[in-house]
């Protein structure tokens, strides 16, 4: 699992004309799949709001849950799809929540978030079977690039 801290992940810089918007509000090529569906669960709802602002600016349709009860509870895409997921959340670890989708056959690729370096959230990052771990604040074309390689990974059906 490639472990991303504040950093972008590596990619060819190319102009951009100045009638365009700027790129970091946009997702990249790999991102831009008809009918994408980016699950968000967070428990702060300031950022659950701000990511799914920002993803939705990215042309992604956006589904949010405040608890891992709450996605459990929900019926979730099986195609085309992936979440972004914070590691601390009230019930579950974020890492948890993944491998208990995982289990129950509903599992999506996944991009952990987390406000937290300590050791413990370490573990959870090295256990768990991720796409990414991003470190909160979050850049906006890492967490682009990170859903794009999710979403890479996401069955097409």
């Amino acid at each position: 699992m490639p472990l991303i801290h504040r950093r972008a992940i590596s990619h060819k810089n190319k102009p951009v004309p100045k009638s365009r918007k700027s790129p970091a509000r946009k997702p990249n090529a790999l991102a831009t799949r008809s009918g994408a569906t980016v699950l968000v669960v967070d428990d702060d709802p300031s950022v659950l709001s701000a990511l799914a602002r920002l993803i939705q600016a990215g042309g992604f349709r956006v589904l949010t849950f405040d608890r891992p009860s709450a996605l459990l509870a929900s019926a979730i895409p099986r195609a085309n799809a992936c979440m972004v997921v914070d590691i601390n959340l009230p019930e579950m670890n974020g890492s948890a929540l993944c491998s208990e989708l995982a289990a129950s056959g509903r599992g999506l690729p996944s991009v952990l978030i987390t406000g937290r370096n300590d050791l413990a959230t370490q573990r959870i990052i090295e256990e768990a079977h991720a796409v990414a771990a991003l470190f909160k604040p979050i850049d906006e074309r890492t967490l682009f690039d990170a859903i794009a390689q999710a979403l890479a990974l996401s069955r097409t059906e």
